[in-house]
């Protein structure tokens, strides 16, 4: 281990104050932990906990055709709209003004432009558009009811995040964090997913996604009101991300941090498990008009799709651990310069994760690379040390 980590392991107290405290926060209630791996424990919490699917529709836009598609489950809260409308067709089950308010965005939307619109149905229900142009006048995204937007409280959770430093490659200075969700035992300690046992079939999952967010959220707030530029990035599986009301909780935690649009991302896993791609995406545009930013990650890995690519309006990818530790290899350095080369041309960053051994920044640096994140530099640090990240580095050799 380099001195650099040493020196910060060393400076992370054993016992340090509950984060909901310093933050004031909802009190976390203690959990029995579950014995899964980080990944997979996390897609358990979405696939065991109640999903929203029936209160939401996805609706999608083509603007040469003048058609809006929305796909709602029978019996849903919008099963009513279920089918392909034209513009003038859809704008009539609403009231006057909810019309201009609709077809205004969608006939002068521009690649990349959010569309974040608060309505009401001819029948007096609030409805709420979340969704963004992904390409010349295509757009996506979700409808779900406006009151939905209320934010919830989620203090029954034992969740806390701790932030991995990631660093601009060229310089090494702070770019962002990565959020990564850690359980306090009952010893009061902090674990990881992939240590828990024993876990309770009462626990309320679905309330970790929404308190990672808004703990992240607050630990990002607190690092730019103290002048650090910085960007927070909390992984979202599959799984997650088809909550659609977590989109609207996203939107609330955003607008009541105060944080500019994009510098909270929701870092997307687990792409393989998605069963609903036309879903996932009008989730993903979802968040996007919500103020989160996008990072695809893992890119590389399983069953990564080119189609993410082309049709999410990402921020970022973060290239697979395994691919980025193999760029010495001549033949894997030509897919990495492919790969990268290809993401940085549509307009997105690239970020080498999992790094342990610093001597491989330089070829990275060279093919492209952005960001730079791993034990080499940083260890995971808790919200109470996060000062420590912004000391200067000397990075092992």
């Amino acid at each position: 281990m380099s001195a650099v980590s040493q020196r910060r392991r060393s400076r992370i107290p054993a016992s340090p104050p509950p984060l909901d405290r310093r933050l004031d926060l909802p009190p976390l209630r203690r959990l029995s932990p579950p014995d899964l791996d980080r990944r997979s424990t996390m897609s358990q919490l979405a696939a065991n906990s109640p999903t929203a699917t029936a209160r939401a529709a996805l609706w999608s836009w083509n603007g040469a055709t003048g058609v809006l598609t929305i796909r709602a489950e029978p019996g849903g809260a919008f099963s009513s709209l279920d089918g392909a409308w034209s513009l003038e067709s859809l704008l009539a089950q609403f009231d006057g003004l909810a019309r201009v308010r609709i077809a205004t965005p969608l006939r002068s939307g521009r690649p990349g432009d959010p569309i974040d619109i608060r309505t009401t149905l001819l029948d007096g229900r609030p409805a709420h558009f979340f969704g963004a142009f992904h390409d010349a006048g295509l757009a996506r995204g979700l409808i779900v009811p406006a009151e939905a937007g209320t934010r919830m409280v989620h203090g029954d959770s034992n969740v806390e995040p701790v932030f991995q430093p990631i660093r601009h490659l060229a310089t090494l200075e702070v770019a962002g964090f990565e959020a990564l969700a850690r359980f306090r035992a009952p010893d009061g300690s902090l674990v990881g997913p992939d240590t828990l046992v024993g876990l309770g079939e009462d626990t309320d999952w679905s309330a970790i996604a929404p308190v990672m967010l808004e703990r992240s959220a607050a630990a990002l707030a607190e690092l730019r009101a103290a002048g650090h530029d910085v960007f927070m990035q909390v992984n979202l599986s599959a799984a997650e991300i088809a909550r659609p009301l977590l989109v609207e909780e996203a939107a609330a935690i955003i607008r009541d941090a105060k944080l500019p649009h994009g510098v909270l991302r929701v870092e997307l896993t687990e792409q393989a498990a998605l069963r609903d791609f036309e879903g996932a995406l009008g989730a993903l545009a979802a968040f996007r008009a919500a103020g989160a930013g996008i990072v695809l990650d893992d890119f590389g890995a399983g069953h990564s799709s080119f189609a993410w690519l082309a049709e999410i309006p990402a921020d970022g990818v973060k290239l697979d651990p395994k691919l980025s530790r193999m760029v010495r290899q001549p033949r894997a350095c030509r897919i990495i310069t492919a790969l990268t080369g290809l993401i940085r041309g549509l307009g997105m960053t690239v970020t080498a994760e999992g790094i342990e051994d610093a001597a491989v920044a330089g070829e990275l640096q060279a093919i492209g690379f952005d960001y730079i994140q791993g034990y080499a530099y940083d260890m995971p640090l808790r919200a109470q040390d996060i000062g420590v990240a912004f000391d200067p580095i000397v990075a092992r050799d």
